[in-house]
C-alpha cells in the first residue's frame, strides 16, 4: 500500500526538478558522462574526460519526448528544453567522430 500523500510527493519532486533532469539530459547528449555532472546538472572538469556513447545518446534522445510530456503533466517547466524531444537535435549532438 502507497503511503498517504506519496503520489503528491513524487510530482511535487518531478516538478521541482525537471528543469534539471532535462538540462542533464542535454549535457548528455552532447557527450558529458553520466555522474559527473553537478547537482544542478552543470558540467564540471570530470564531465568530458570520457564521452557517452552513441547508444546511450540514441536511447535517451528516443524516451526524452515522452519524458518531458511527463514532466510537463506534473507542472515542470520545461519550455527551455523542448528542442529536445526533436530529430534534429540528436543528429546534431552526434559528432562526426561519433559516427
Amino acid at each position: 500500500m502507497t503511503p498517504q500523500h506519496f503520489e503528491d510527493f513524487v510530482k511535487s519532486h518531478f516538478r521541482k526538478r525537471g528543469h534539471y533532469i532535462l538540462k542533464a539530459c542535454e549535457a548528455y547528449l552532447q557527450g558529458n558522462v553520466v555522474g559527473t555532472l553537478t547537482d544542478d546538472a552543470c558540467p564540471t572538469d570530470r564531465s568530458k574526460e570520457h564521452s557517452s556513447s552513441v547508444g546511450f545518446k540514441l536511447a535517451l534522445a528516443k524516451i526524452l519526448p515522452r519524458l518531458i510530456t511527463a514532466l510537463k503533466d506534473t507542472g515542470a517547466d520545461c519550455d527551455q528544453y523542448e528542442h529536445l524531444g526533436k530529430t534534429e537535435t540528436v543528429r546534431e549532438s552526434l559528432s562526426l567522430s561519433d559516427l
